[in-house]
């Protein structure tokens, strides 16, 4: 297999898109990952007119969305366009569909969207990507209607739009798609690892979820949801803890492993707060915190859950939470960072900060939990030998 990743700062959607093109004709690729920056969306068009005319080829498929910022080995920037051409020499076999209508019901949406995607496959299903807009869906429900579907390891995230919260895109084959949710699956011998760490610890003692609708939890443990977390923090919560404050959330009784679940707003009237992803009564919760250092441990620890052997002829996708960059303050540098210092310098590696991420556990015996949607989460894919 072939890979080569590549950006482009050019504020010019055609330019920047022949830019990408340019630096991945010479692998002739299959698919293009392809995540971009929301200022792009008058243009969208453009600049996968861009791509197409420098690749010389309308065949390659390509499939992303916008988040707030990009990765890249070359470069880690709040603006612009990255890709990751694939090309497996016919190895591989590529599906993907899109759903509209995430914004009124996300758990349908995403299991039509896995139908049909699973319905075009040709062989045995490997891994799948699965991208949502990440304003309107229910990152939880959007998980919740993919596992009624799929058997196999998965991950991806919701797209973005650089902390405006209005607007966000999945790029789909030269659509740039709102209220959608889009799945891509390889089908194939695909070698690939999946891992998911954060680096937040929880703290003080455990509550349970006992009035709550959707992302809204009004009590826990006989308190509003704020006084109870106000006396695990010791504080009292604020503006300046939204994004970035996380309730860690088990999905049964005496594991370990939790999903993040982080604020998007607080109703000082009722005490109540609001969730970027939705919960159900009964979940068991305790408040988490971290500093900047834990989160870049976080990263280490989804790499060491990888279990590679070497990091030879791979490439890297990963999806780390627009939360945790606004806490680094450097644009999530360190993070990519530490991904390249441990997997090699100079391997191909894209990815954007997102509004939640995607992706199962991976246990030491080399077998996958099931997936779950996350927040301050770090998602790391390799794909290759």
């Amino acid at each position: 297999m072939r890979f080569k990743s590549v950006s482009s700062t050019l504020p010019d959607s055609y330019r920047a898109g022949a830019e990408i093109g340019d630096a991945l004709r010479e692998i002739v690729p299959e698919v293009i990952l392809l995540f971009a920056s929301i200022s792009y969306e008058q243009n969208f068009s453009d600049l996968f007119d861009g791509i197409r005319d420098s690749l010389g080829s309308t065949e390659t498929l390509i499939f992303g969305g916008t988040g707030d910022g990009i990765y890249e080995t070359s470069q880690v920037a709040n603006y612009g366009v990255c890709a990751l051409g694939i090309h497996s020499g016919g190895k591989l076999r590529w599906s993907a569909a899109f759903e509209k209508g995430v914004s009124t019901d996300s758990y349908s949406a995403a299991r039509t969207c896995a139908l049909k995607t699973l319905a075009q496959v040709d062989g045995q299903a490997g891994i799948a990507f699965v991208l949502a807009d990440g304003v309107k869906a229910d990152g939880s429900r959007i998980v919740e209607g993919v596992n009624s579907v799929l058997r196999i390891p998965y991950f991806g995230g919701l797209t973005g739009d650089d902390r405006k919260f209005t607007r966000s895109r999945v790029l789909f084959d030269g659509q740039a798609l709102e209220d959608a949710v889009a799945i891509l699956i390889a089908s194939g011998e695909v070698p690939f690892s999946i891992n998911a760490a954060s680096g937040w610890s929880p703290i003080g003692t455990f509550g349970k979820i006992e009035e709550c609708e959707d992302n809204s939890i009004r009590r826990i443990s006989g308190v509003s949801a704020q006084t109870f977390l106000k006396e695990q923090l010791g504080k009292p919560l604020g503006e300046t803890d939204l994004g970035t404050i996380p309730l860690a959330t088990y999905s049964s009784e005496g594991t370990d492993s939790f999903s993040l679940r982080s604020l998007s707003k607080l109703d000082p009237d009722s005490g109540t707060v609001h969730l970027f992803g939705s919960v159900v009564p009964g979940t068991s919760v305790r408040v988490c915190t971290a500093t900047i250092e834990d989160i870049i441990d976080g990263v280490s620890s989804a790499l060491d859950g990888l279990h590679l052997e070497k990091a030879e002829g791979i490439a890297a996708v990963v999806i780390s939470c627009a939360g945790r960059k606004w806490l680094l303050e450097d644009q999530g540098k360190a993070e990519v960072e530490r991904v390249l210092a441990t997997l090699g310098r100079k391997i191909p590696l894209v990815g954007f900060p997102s509004f939640g991420e995607i992706g199962p556990f991976r246990k030491p015996d080399g077998a996958y939990t099931e997936t779950f949607f996350h927040n301050e989460t770090c998602v790391i894919c390799v794909i290759g030998r």
